[in-house]
């Protein structure tokens, strides 16, 4: 008798509050048909990978509309060479200034590469080298996401936003993207490592194909270096300042710097290429002249927006005194710098999108909320396909194609403009200067951005490099002083370059 008691108890109806905690699930509860409707809503997992195609979809349209200018040109021309020699670069083989100078291609993995993609898809590997790697920084970040607990909507939208803050960057840096995918890999590792220690001995694997890669390697180094500090910080103390999800596995986070650490010598100029990346990391000369070294000028939507979400959202972390330490620390951090040099925007980003996913979840959304998300996905949609492209590989309007052509039949040192130095290599004519600014500190440097901005005299220095014709913007003040001058005539000239001979 009890137990048919006990068993007509059981299937009662839940209590009000019970139903009223049914009726809000949160983004983690399981997904059930809707009262007198009997549909079903879109799983957390198709609604984030909706979002991971829909970011794919808006780097891929910005590679295809992207027409090729400045560090793509070296970049190729490098991996090109390496794959003819097999090896790495030895003497400088581009310039006339430092031919006599080794150059440390601390990119040469990513150079290599899309050289490699260029020989088998041919133009195609421009808007396919970009896309690829944006798409598996997107899944990067997606499961990143979820390791803090993220799901569904907040996934998509994390990922989405991150692809519009990163797209125009992997469209125009090769070497840069492959850091866009070990950043967030490294931070999910480091995320799952917190319970099972195992997982960083991913770690030093990953230093070694991101130093083959880029020089970013030392973000990377700097961010295991912050979780380890961290760990040694007393728990009460991080408690009390609204720290959360510190590590306590301090010996094996050791380790993995230490094994990092070595890993990231394993490159074809041994220990050299990250002492290298140090030093250039320090060079003053190059953020003196070199626009991405330096502060952002804020005069585009897109950089302030760049830097004002990510602000946003540190600013809502700290306020619900739930700050994951290691996310919050680089956040700061990468925020100060990225003032100071807005070459580390990018990496703001990725960890900004760490912190979006440790925000409180809200309660699910209702049928009108889905309804518009539905809307928006089909006008992004539609936006998508109405975008222009223009055929890979396609050459920037801006570049000085009519003066190049020109100067095919006349051999002779060209001097000509920074960002232009790095198609002269494409057209197979040695540079003064280009866009491998570490390459050219020192002397080179200095002269060469002394007859950009007219602070001495340019006859002597052209002379002392044997320059036999400068490529030079109109209406400029070297090309309105070597205009003026008689010891230079104009042979050539467009909108875009006029090109001047010794006489």
């Amino acid at each position: 008798m009890q137990a048919s008691v006990r068993a007509v108890e059981s299937l009662r109806v839940p209590t009000a509050d019970a139903a009223s905690n049914c009726e809000s699930p949160g983004a983690d509860a399981p997904i059930r048909p809707e009262a007198g409707t009997g549909a079903k809503r879109v799983p957390p997992r198709a609604i984030e990978l909706i979002g991971i195609a829909f970011g794919i979809g808006i780097i891929a349209v910005v590679a295809l509309g992207y027409q090729l200018s400045n560090d793509v040109f070296w970049q190729i021309a490098s991996g090109n060479w390496m794959l003819a020699h097999h090896s790495v670069m030895g003497l400088d083989p581009f310039s006339y200034t430092e031919a006599h100078r080794r150059w440390i291609t601390d990119e040469w993995g990513s150079s290599v590469a899309l050289a490699g993609l260029s020989k088998v898809v041919g133009n195609a590997a421009y808007p396919l080298y970009a896309t690829a790697l944006g798409g598996l920084c997107l899944f990067a970040t997606a499961a990143y996401a979820r390791a803090l607990g993220a799901r569904g909507g907040r996934v998509a939208a994390i990922v989405l936003v991150l692809a519009m803050g990163i797209s125009g960057v992997l469209a125009g840096d090769r070497g840069l993207d492959f850091s866009l995918v070990w950043l967030p890999l490294e931070l999910l590792l480091l995320t799952k490592a917190r319970g099972n220690p195992r997982w960083l001995w991913c770690l030093p694997i990953l230093s070694v194909v991101w130093v083959n890669t880029h020089g970013s390697i030392l973000i990377g180094l700097i961010v295991l270096g912050v979780e380890l500090g961290w760990s040694l910080v007393p728990e009460g103390i991080v408690g009390r300042i609204g720290g959360v999800s510190q590590s306590s596995h301090t010996g094996p986070l050791a380790l993995a710097l230490v094994g990092s650490v070595a890993a990231s010598c394993l490159t074809p100029y041994g220990p050299g290429l990250l002492t290298y990346d140090i030093g250039v990391s320090m060079n003053g000369q190059i953020g003196q002249y070199i626009n991405e070294w330096n502060s952002p000028d804020f005069h585009s939507l897109m950089v302030v927006l760049a830097y004002c979400v990510p602000l946003a959202v540190l600013v809502a972390v700290v306020r619900t005194r739930r700050v994951p330490v290691l996310e919050g620390t680089l956040a700061t951090a990468l925020f100060i710098e990225a003032l100071r040099t807005q070459r580390l925007a990018i990496y703001l980003m990725v960890v900004a999108a760490g912190l979006a996913a440790t925000l409180p979840m809200r309660p699910a959304w209702g049928t009108t909320a889905r309804r518009v998300a539905v809307a928006l996905f089909a006008v992004l949609a539609i936006a998508l396909l109405a975008q222009p492209s223009v055929p890979a590989g396609s050459i920037s309007p801006t570049l000085p194609v009519q003066a190049f052509n020109y100067l095919e039949s006349h051999p002779g040192r060209i001097f000509t403009e920074y960002t232009w130095g790095d198609y002269s290599i494409a057209r197979h004519r040695a540079t003064f200067a280009d866009g491998r600014t570490d390459l050219f500190e020192g002397k080179v440097l200095t002269d060469f951005f002394a007859m950009t901005y007219m602070t001495t005299n340019p006859d002597p220095v052209l002379s002392a490099y044997h320059v036999s014709y400068v490529v030079w913007a109109p209406n400029t003040a070297l090309s309105n002083y070597l205009d003026h001058d008689p010891r230079w005539r104009v042979v050539d000239h467009s909108s875009v370059a006029w090109v001047f001979v010794r006489r």
